[in-house]
């Protein structure tokens, strides 16, 4: 490794850490006023964190949910049992100072919201995404007034309940509902890819759970292929701080860009075995036979130049603060390791066959392993040669 190489990694780890050690005393503190806040989508993947978040502030949380999913849910939440499409019950005729929408992927959920809460709601947050982006490619740093995504679906866009091919551009209906619904207390937040402990598409669990195993590695694309994420928990607490001080307008709630290499770096330098790296080409992987097997390993790339160059400045400006990569990795590896099911990884993503979104392709590691040496192998038969 280069000397330049090494001082970006030893500087970007001594600057890092300052911000975690900040981070993690942040999630000790209390609010000044414990709060009422109603979650919707707190029993989900990412929900809970919103949860705890609260919970870990002082407030008092409500979750709404179908109650068909056991998230573990601390005996002091109070859970209120609903659905979306027809029964708002039991929300209806209480006040909140808070309202967080976690799950929601069409605007008419947001306007029933509206109209079953009325004005009994002091702050709402909807969480979208940095999907809404139309064609983000095209910018040097997408911000929150970059051009968002038209709906131009078939259905009635206030008719969508679950994810689908035009999931940016409901989102979009769903920012202006929400504006609409919650006129002068709606803030709106746009996460991208969220990592951590529950990682929601397995990417920095495969690098953190490959560079364990050490030997050598295979790296698809560009060393220098922008990486942006944020972890599950300082996505949580930030909304929560948030709400608290009733924030409005629109955010990207992402963190800040790294390069791929460096990415790979803070998890070879995390593992207990030793490793290399070898790059190969995407253009090449792409074009052999296996190439639904290396989806997740090409995850920056294929996004490279779109959703790997979103501005985080005006989050950062309101309050955002994040962990350390070497933290997120190292939590979120102890979080793999105590799954079930932890000889599996996920290698990539397929079209559903079923129903909208995409299904995860599973690989057992000793099987993966065997066909990343052999893919290595012929890589370095194929490669020109120098000299």
């Amino acid at each position: 490794m280069s000397s330049r190489r090494n001082f970006l990694l030893s500087s970007l780890a001594a600057a890092t850490s300052c911000v975690s050690n900040r981070v993690l005393a942040q999630e000790s503190e209390k609010a000044a006023t414990s709060l009422r806040i109603l979650i919707l989508g707190g029993t989900g993947t990412t929900g809970r964190y919103y949860v705890r978040a609260a919970l870990g502030r002082g407030h008092h949380v409500a979750v709404f949910s179908r109650g068909k999913t056991h998230a573990d849910l601390p005996d002091s939440v109070e859970l209120l049992v609903g659905d979306r499409n027809n029964d708002l019950d039991s929300i209806k005729n209480r006040d909140w100072d808070a309202v967080i929408d976690v799950a929601t992927y069409g605007p008419g959920w947001v306007r029933s919201l509206g109209q079953a809460l009325g004005g009994r709601v002091r702050h709402y947050t909807f969480i979208s995404t940095i999907s809404v982006y139309d064609n983000p490619a095209r910018n040097a740093q997408t911000s929150e007034d970059s051009p968002v995504l038209a709906y131009h679906g078939a259905a009635d866009p206030y008719a969508i309940t679950q994810e689908g091919d035009d999931y940016g551009a409901a989102k979009v209906l769903c920012e202006r509902e929400a504006e609409k619904q919650f006129a002068g207390r709606a803030l709106i937040l746009r996460p991208g890819y969220i990592g951590g402990p529950d990682d929601t598409h397995g990417i920095l669990t495969y690098w953190a759970e490959r560079a364990q195993k050490g030997g050598e590695i295979l790296a698809g694309g560009d060393r220098a292929t922008p990486v942006q994420y944020i972890d599950v928990r300082d996505l949580g607490d930030w909304t929560i701080r948030l709400a608290e001080k009733r924030a409005t307008g629109t955010y990207n709630a992402i963190g800040p860009q790294i390069d791929q290499a460096l990415m790979i770096e803070a998890a070879r330098r995390n593992a207990r075995e030793t490793s290399s790296v070898t790059w190969v080409p995407m253009q090449w992987l792409g074009a052999r036979k296996d190439k639904a097997l290396w989806g997740t390993l090409l995850f920056w790339e294929i996004n490279k130049g779109s959703l790997t160059r979103i501005s985080n400045r005006k989050a950062v400006a309101q309050g955002l603060t994040v962990r350390s990569l070497d933290v997120t990795l190292a939590d979120t590896l102890a979080w793999h390791r105590q799954k079930p099911g932890q000889n599996d990884l996920v290698t990539g993503f397929r079209k559903r066959d079923d129903g909208p979104g995409f299904a995860e392709v599973h690989t057992p590691w000793s099987e993966y392993l065997d066909h990343e040496r052999d893919t290595i192998a012929a890589w370095n038969a194929a490669r020109p040669q120098k000299g």
